[in-house]
This record gives C-alpha cells, structure tokens and sequence, in this order.
C-alpha cells in the first residue's frame, strides 16, 4: 500500500491511510463541488470549490492546494485578467460571526511538484488564520466578469478527481483531505467517423468491423443511437467479397460493431455513413485470400501508454478494453512509467494483462516503462514474455508500508545488464524522457519508436541507424487519456498529434506468433491509419539481416488508405529514390489548386520540446481564394478560417508532422501571396509556385514550408515499386522505406540491414 507520494528531494504528499474519512475531515476538513453534473469534452464551466477547515488552523504561511492529475488539460488559471478566460476568485468567510477575514494569495501552477498531480492551485494565508469552521471559497473560471469560465478537459472520463492538500507549518509536507469525486467527462456529439476493417481474411471465415463516432476532440461518441448504413467497394474485379450483418451498438466504449463474413477471395473496402448527419467514412482495404498465407498483418501497440497505474487517466481494464473494442487492436503492451508503480499496482498490472488476454482476437504482453532521467538511459519501453512477479524500477516516486525488496536499476548500464537476461523485448523511444542511445543492449533492444502522440520523431530513428543500431520501427500512442489506438492531442497541453500504429507479420495471433514478429523486426509503422506495406529486398522481409556478392532487388509493395503521394526509399539516413505517385491537380473553370504544407520539430526531446507553432496567414493581392481545406489537422483546436476572399488564417502545429491547407485561388501573373507565420516569412508570385514548387527553410529540425500545386486526388492508392541500388559501398547498408498520402499520413517499414561483400 502506497503510504506517501512525491519525488525525492520534492514535497511529500502523505496518505495518512490510517484516517477513516470521517476522521481524516474532522481533522484536516473537507472540500466540496459545484456544480455537480457530468461535463461535455472541452466546455466552459465555472467551478466553485468550497473548503472547510477542520481542526488542523492554518497559520499565516500554511497552505491549502486543489491539484489535478497530469493528463487532465485544465486550461489555465489566472488572477489579473478579470474578464479573461481562466479568471479564479477567492473568499473567506470565518464561522460564528469571527473577524477579520483572512487574506489569501493564490499561485498558480501548470506543472508543479506534486507528482503525478503536477497541475495544482495554492492558497498561501498572508494575514490572520483560518479556524475550525472557517470556509475558503475559490473560483475557477469566474463567469460573473465576464470571462468564459475554465475549460473542461478534452478527454472522457468516468471519474473527474480533484486532490485537496493542506500544509499547515509550510514544511512541504503535504496531508490529503478527502478527495472531490463525483464528477465526470462525456463526449460531445459527432463530428467525424472511423471505420476500422478486418485486415485480412479467409474465405469462410468471419470477423469484425468496427465504426467509431468522434466528437471533436476524438472522443467515441454515440450519436443518439442512429444505426449507420454501410456498403461494400469492390477493390479488384470479380464482385463482392463480403457478408455484412447488422450493426450492433457498444455501449462502453461507444462504438458500432458489424459481424463480417468473408464470401470470395479479392480486395475490397467498405464506406459507413451516418444517418442525418452527413459524416461517411471509407474503411481501410481489406485482403481476403483462399489459402492461409504463411504470415498475417496484425496491428496494435507496444507503447500504448498509461493509466491510473502510472499517470495516466481511467482504470486499467478501461484503457484496455478502449483498446480492443473501440480502436480495433488485436495486440497491446500497458506500459506506466516504473516510478510509479508498488507492488500492489504491479500486481494489478499482472492480474490484468492476463484478464484481457484472449488468443486469437486480443494478445497482451506484461509490460511497464523504465524511466530514468535521459542523462541515466531515459525511458524504455520493458515487455515480457511471460508474466513476471518482479519489477526492476529505475526509481520510486512512491513510498510503501511494505516495501518491494527488488532492488531499483537506476542506470541503463546497471539495467541493461541485467536485463539483456530476461526474456524481454525493449522498445526504444522518444517521451518523457528520450532513450539514451549511447546505451544499446542489441540482443533484447530490437525496436524503435517513429511516431508517437509526442510527435514524428524520424531524427531518432536515424540517430539508431547512424549508430549501426539494427533496430525494427514502431508507432504507438504514448498516451495519458486513455483511448491507445485512438488518441488526440486535445489542445496540445500535454502531447501532439494522434497516436500512431505498429503493423507486424506473423504468423498467429499468438504472443508466441507476435513475439517473433517483433523479435525479427518483421514490422512496421504508420502514423495512424492502416496503410499497407510490404517491403522485401531479395525475397527477405523487412527486419532481415541479408548477405549478399550482388545488388540486391527492393520490392515495395503499398495499399493505402488514400491516394498515394510518395514512396521513398532510404539507405541508412538518406533518401536514394523516391517514386512521386501524385500528378497535379487539373485547372478548372480558372481556378487553381495550390497546397502550402509546413512540417518539422522545434528540437530533440518530448512533447513540448517538439512543438512548432505555425498560427498564420495567406494574404493575396491581385486574386481571389474560393475555397480552402485544412490537411492532416490534428488537435482539436486547430482550424483554417476565411476572412474575406483575399486572406487565411489557421492555426496548428506540428511535432515531426506535416500539415497545411488546400487553396482554390482564382489569379493570374500579377497575384502575389504573402505567408507568414511566427517562424517563417515570405513572398511569392502565383505563377512560379504554379511551374515549380518553392520551399522555404524554418531552422529547426527539418523545420520548412513547401507550396506548390495540389497533388491530384485521383491518384492510384497502391503500388508496385522495385529498386536496385547500384551506388551502395561494400558494407552493412539498413535500407528502408517511406510512404506519404496526399492526406500526409505516413508509413515506415522496418530495414532490410544488407552486407555486400
């Protein structure tokens, strides 16, 4: 049982688990709520918080907090700005008629020492003591100025907690009233769909497609109980392949469910639309074959991310159950950050993973993050093959009534050497804390990590294959708000972009099949969508160690979910061909379709290290703009608006990523286009960028903006690709692949590591 909480050498919170609530608020007091209803992702409320003091006084210098978890995204507090958001009052009002009234100072916090409640209020008393019975109002998001009040977090969540603290003697040692509990977060109505196909099947055999509504902050929502219409697109001649059923409402997580019968073997995709609602979705391709292949595609997470075991939101059970049923995964790693973690969590973690485990539909590995401080080894991913009743911590933010006797590993050195041992598989990352790769155990550190909800992190991957590092590529989530497989970066206080996918080839959906999947790096990453890619060279599959006296054959073969832009081929850190697969779009009735793309990573590190900010503006002189769509906008924040027919704005950011907006501007040789945005500035006449791209240049890493015109829509979404590279040394070369949509998703197959001797 956790006893206390708190980082060495920061403030302790202490538990007092001893203390019966009724005990625990006659001695320290208590903390009510209002209003008390369940909340919609996202809106502006104003809360009033209530404390009572109980027998503990507090003194001029002590101290009342009112904390919330990290991945909770609060908008921020503020005390000078009456009518602005945020706008936070606080009142005394002494019991039995007593004066004067004390006088209290708040500080605010976005990320303070409480941990893992890192965004806290403070109340300091300045001037006279608050007794038993005093109450201290505050509120957050006061209304009453004329401010919009304070924004509920983006993410659904069963129970919104709130952590009251109180220290009376400012000595750092911070004691938990009862918490404020009873309040929750529902989704908001739809605003897109997502049709999540069966990847594959055998005639005879059936599956499951599921349809997931999400509100603008990637919620699955329910959207009044109106049953989709869904059909059936036939890929490749010969007819239909499918059987579909009738749709079947899920309640929790809230999504559709469509029994799937596989009737002829060929290709096909499905559209979804909701009724009344004008959404549609098309589902990714779906392969179905009358032979059993020797290996499958399977998709899920070996970095899903955390929940109340660790710092994330919601139970256990929630995330996985979220991951199986709404994000359609078939396999997944819980992986909390190791500080985190007692015994008690771990053994829940066990009892867990084991639960869920189901052979055939859903196969979970044990697994939690290694955490230590980059400059000590940074974060790594940790999972097991078989359950494991030791933990190997790299620290404890955390203090027991009976401490686990396992000692802590606090440095990749003293880690890694332990560890190389165990039957495991490490996943190496950018998060929290970055992997450091001046440490490499290549016999158990077989993955990477590319694209995560921190970010598009290539410059990691290239770091690992400049290093010699034989490395297969994941995606994942890395999320806190529980939806793995399916997570938005809500207003990007805490993350980025949406979560990413990790595709292997196997040859069951086994953890001994999967395992040797990833043990052999015969894997792949998109950013999200279920894009398929195979990538061979001399008939051996991605992740293969080839030795060759020749020049080896690359074959690629693609199947997007959309129209394919590109398909790169790389050779350690650089691009030696690339196929460009999207030709421009037409001119019609005069008007052109030009595309202004900006992408990149403000530096190495996590989330907000990563963040580039691109709010700006497109102003034209001598034209007119007609229409205007976003491309690859992530965050639920994020928009293009068109103020008039010569100017717009949007607002985003990348971390890795592209993005941009899709202009109709109707011009000719005397329309000049402005773009500016904090990072970058220029000009450029409509008629040169309708030749010939232009890019610019943003620092960074790869920080730029390109503009040209748009790629065609009609463009094929598969290929056939072969390459032979005739310039390569005689050394190990890791070659590997790069595919882009015209909707900027993303997909990286795991190298071919080719000897030529």
């Amino acid at each position: 049982m956790i006893i206390a909480s708190g980082q060495p050498g920061r403030p302790t919170v202490w538990h007092d688990v001893d203390l019966s609530p009724k005990e625990r608020g006659q001695l320290y007091g208590h903390a009510a709520c209002s209003p008390r209803r369940p909340f919609v992702a996202g809106e502006w409320v104003s809360l009033e918080f209530t404390f009572t003091i109980g027998r503990t006084e507090l003194e001029p210098g002590g101290r009342l907090a009112l904390a919330w978890a990290w991945p909770l995204d609060w908008t921020d507090l503020q005390f000078k700005h009456l009518g602005g958001d945020g706008f936070t009052t606080v009142v005394t009002r002494p019991t039995h008629g007593r004066a004067p009234v004390a006088e209290i100072e708040l500080c605010y916090f976005r990320q303070g020492s409480f941990d893992p409640w890192q965004h806290h209020l403070e109340l300091t008393v300045l001037r006279d003591r608050l007794v038993e019975g005093d109450k201290v109002i505050l509120t957050c998001g006061n209304r009453a100025y004329g401010g919009r009040g304070w924004r509920v977090p983006t993410f659904r969540l069963r129970n919104l907690e709130f952590v009251v603290l109180i220290d009376p003697d400012r000595s750092d040692a911070w004691h938990r009233l009862s918490p404020v509990e009873g309040l929750s977060i529902v989704p908001g109505p739809p605003e897109r769909l997502v049709v999540i196909a069966p990847d594959h099947g055998l005639v005879g055999e059936t599956g499951t497609l599921t349809i997931r509504a999400e509100d603008r902050w990637g919620n699955a929502t329910m959207p009044n109980q109106k049953q989709p219409t869904v059909r059936e697109l036939c890929q490749d001649p010969g007819g239909s392949c499918l059987g579909l059923g009738e749709a079947v409402v899920c309640e929790d997580p809230p999504v559709f469910q469509v029994p799937v019968r596989f009737t002829g073997a060929g290709l096909s995709r499905v559209e979804a639309r909701l009724p009344g609602s004008g959404l549609k979705a098309l589902g990714n391709p779906t392969r179905i074959a009358a032979e059993r292949p020797t290996w499958r595609r399977f998709w899920g997470d070996v970095h899903s991310g955390q929940s109340e075991v660790g710092c994330g939101a919601g139970s256990m059970a929630d995330h996985l159950t979220y991951a199986r049923d709404a994000a359609g995964l078939q396999f997944i790693t819980h992986q909390a950050n190791d500080h985190y973690v007692s015994r008690d969590l771990w053994d829940l973690t066990r009892t867990e993973t084991e639960a869920f485990h189901e052979p055939g539909r859903f196969v979970t590995f044990l697994g939690c993050e290694w955490s230590a401080l980059t400059s000590d080894g940074g974060d790594r991913n940790v999972f097991y093959r078989h359950d494991e009743p030791r933990l190997r911590r790299s620290g404890r933010f955390f203090q027991e009534d009976e401490p686990d006797p396992e000692p802590d590993l606090t440095t990749a050195p003293a880690f890694l050497d332990v560890m190389r041992h165990e039957p495991v598989l490490i996943n190496m990352h950018v998060g929290g804390r970055p992997t450091n790769l001046d440490w490499h155990a290549p016999e158990i550190e077989r993955l990477a990590e590319i694209h995560s909800t921190h970010g598009t992190s290539e410059w990691f991957v290239k770091d690992a294959l400049r290093r010699g590092y034989r490395i297969g590529i994941t995606a994942g989530t890395d999320g806190i708000t529980g939806r793995p497989g399916a997570c938005h970066p809500g207003w990007r206080n805490n993350r980025n972009v949406r979560s990413g996918l990790t595709a292997v080839y196997a040859e069951e959906l086994t953890r001994t099949g999967i395992w040797e999947a990833l043990n052999a790096r015969r894997c792949y990453a998109t950013s999200g969508k279920r894009v398929g890619l195979w990538f061979e060279m001399d008939e051996q599959p991605m992740g293969s160690l080839l030795t060759t006296s020749g020049v080896p054959e690359a074959s690629i073969k693609v199947k997007g979910t959309a129209a394919l832009e590109s398909v790169e081929l790389l050779r350690d850190d650089k691009e030696i061909c690339q196929w460009r697969l999207a030709g421009t779009a037409p001119v019609t009735e005069g008007r052109h379709r030009i595309r202004l793309l900006w992408q990149g990573t403000a530096r190495r590190g996590t989330a907000r290290a990563q963040r580039v900010t691109w709010d700006g503006s497109l102003n034209l002189e001598g034209g007119r703009v007609h229409a205007v769509e976003s491309v690859n906008f992530h965050g639920g924040e994020d928009r293009v608006d068109q103020p008039n027919d010569n100017r717009v704005t949007w607002r985003n950011a990348t971390a890795g990523n592209r993005a941009g907006v899709l202009l109709e501007i109707e011009g000719d040789e005397h329309t000049m286009c402005s773009f500016d945005s904090p990072q970058v500035q220029f000009k450029f006449p409509l008629t040169h960028i309708l030749k010939a791209s232009l890019a610019r240049d943003a620092g960074g890493l790869d920080c730029k903006v390109t503009v040209g015109p748009a790629p065609n829509n009609n463009a094929p979404s598969r290929a056939s690709l072969t390459f032979r590279d005739h310039e390569a040394r005689t050394r190990t070369h890791a070659y590997w692949v790069r595919v882009t949509q015209i909707d900027q998703t993303q997909a990286w197959s795991s190298p071919v590591y080719v000897s030529r001797c």
